[in-house]
């Protein structure tokens, strides 16, 4: 994939990824012979040889800091391989760094905490065996690296010729950020508002207590900032941002109603109302998926008082209010 001039000195280069629409955009802010990197791929020979062609492309002498919205493979992957002593600075938000190491690296005890989990609200234990062992195969997609600099919201970050206002937007991933330029009318808006798609919104062990609510404020607030043009890690480069995000507010009320209506009066675990909401699905990734965010949005039900949610050691039911 080649390099796209998207703003003057930003160029977005299209990585190869497994999943979503194929492809993740990243973006690269060139000042000089130093280049900054807004997310990087995963940790792939392919993607790794487009970084490193669309770098030489343009004269980078070094790759001066690398800036990740979330710790996803398709976002994070290649940080070990980018950044590091002696090579370039790693940024990401203080939220992401405690998830790094137990998704990636030291995966037992996470792999037995979603079993639990998935045990907890009504998968059956042979399909809980098997979601729990999926998060294996991501972990060879990714090369950790550890920060140089954890992330609050709110900081400036130079990247390139731009000067950037990290905007903290919790929901896909706790610590999932945005990257803001008021004078130039630009947000960098990683996972958190894509053109086509809604992205996942999951309840499971390493999520926020309330991920729907949070990403919706955030919709809200990316929204308030009135950037000119969005451009996201997946999809194409969008105006209008007021009306994708009402679109995407809509659907998830939508879909808050189903969720309702699905509850009923008798008590249901997270399974039977995923089921019931999505169907069977084969995929393994797309299950698991599924019943994260059917949590979420049982979860959003039960802060706003419109469910009522039933815990006991071992089990997690919902029924309406």
């Amino acid at each position: 994939m080649g390099l796209t001039e998207v703003a003057a000195g930003v160029f977005e280069l299209r990585l190869p990824i497994p999943f979503e629409d194929g492809l993740v955009n990243v973006f690269l802010f060139k000042s000089g012979q130093e280049v900054d990197l807004l997310d990087c791929g995963m940790n792939s020979e392919d993607s790794l040889t487009a970084i490193h062609r669309a770098l030489e492309q343009l004269g980078a002498r070094r790759l001066r800091r690398l800036v990740v919205t979330h710790i996803h493979p398709d976002h994070y992957g290649a940080a070990g391989a980018l950044a590091g002593e002696g090579l370039a600075d790693l940024y990401m938000h203080r939220l992401e760094v405690p998830l790094v190491h137990p998704r990636y690296v030291e995966l037992e005890h996470l792999v037995e905490e979603v079993r639990r989990y998935l045990l907890v609200h009504g998968v059956p234990e042979d399909e809980a065996e098997v979601l729990s062992n999926s998060q294996r195969a991501l972990s060879q997609v990714v090369k950790p690296a550890d920060p140089s600099v954890q992330l609050d919201g709110a900081e400036l970050i130079e990247m390139g010729a731009h000067v950037l206002r990290v905007e903290w937007t919790p929901g896909h991933s706790p610590g999932h950020i945005c990257l803001h330029e008021a004078a130039a009318g630009l947000l960098f808006a990683g996972d958190h508002i894509l053109p086509d798609l809604s992205p996942n919104i999951g309840l499971h062990p390493q999520s926020t207590p309330d991920p729907l609510h949070d990403y919706l404020d955030g919709l809200r607030r990316m929204a308030a900032l009135e950037p000119r043009l969005v451009l996201p890690a997946h999809g194409r480069p969008f105006t209008g941002v007021k009306q994708r995000v009402d679109a995407l507010v809509s659907h998830h009320a939508r879909r808050l109603d189903q969720v309702l209506e699905i509850v009923g009066r008798e008590a249901k675990s997270g399974w039977q109302v995923a089921l019931d909401l999505w169907g069977p699905r084969e995929n393994l990734y797309e299950k698991r998926l599924a019943l994260q965010e059917g949590l979420a949005h049982l979860q959003a039900l039960a802060v706003e008082g419109r469910v009522t949610k039933l815990v006991m050691p071992g089990s997690a039911r919902w029924r309406s209010s």
